[in-house]
């Protein structure tokens, strides 16, 4: 995924994240290796990773904390909706997601993540950059006031 993970950082440190980005990168289980992530902790991050060799890409939000995970459950029941739906919502996307959102618990790590299932290649063009910034920008957008209004943002 070449240059991927310098692309997904220089559009943090240019958006409204950038005071939010997490360094070093946490060790997020479940991804090979974390190339961007942003958020109030590093056990709570809004996070881009590499799978499978970097042959895959998982982005989503990774919580260690049980309680924000909760608080992020708790605000999907009250969207009305599903998990996909909700990031939807946050993300403000005018068409349905073609990567859903999943839940799940692995390694001490609480996530709602997506798997953007697209040949490495993909992602070192621009559509495949502009696809990656749309989930890692959308899920903090969606997330991270969930955290806020839990007390765990500034």
């Amino acid at each position: 995924m070449n240059g991927l993970a310098e692309y997904l950082q220089q559009r943090l440190a240019d958006s409204g994240f950038a005071a939010h980005r997490i360094e070093p990168l946490p060790a997020v289980a479940g991804v090979d290796r974390v190339i961007a992530a942003y958020g109030p902790e590093p056990h709570l991050a809004v996070y881009a990773g590499l799978r499978h060799g970097g042959q895959s890409l998982r982005i989503g939000f990774a919580a260690k904390d049980r309680w924000m995970n909760e608080e992020v459950e708790d605000a999907v029941e009250s969207n009305g909706g599903d998990m996909t739906e909700f990031i939807e919502d946050g993300m403000e996307a005018d068409d349905e997601l073609e990567f859903k959102t999943q839940h799940f618990h692995e390694a001490g790590w609480f996530h709602f993540a997506s798997d953007l299932m697209k040949p490495a290649a993909f992602f070192a063009t621009e559509e495949g950059r502009e696809l990656a910034w749309l989930y890692l920008e959308g899920y903090g957008k969606a997330v991270l006031p969930v955290l806020a209004k839990a007390g765990k943002e500034e």
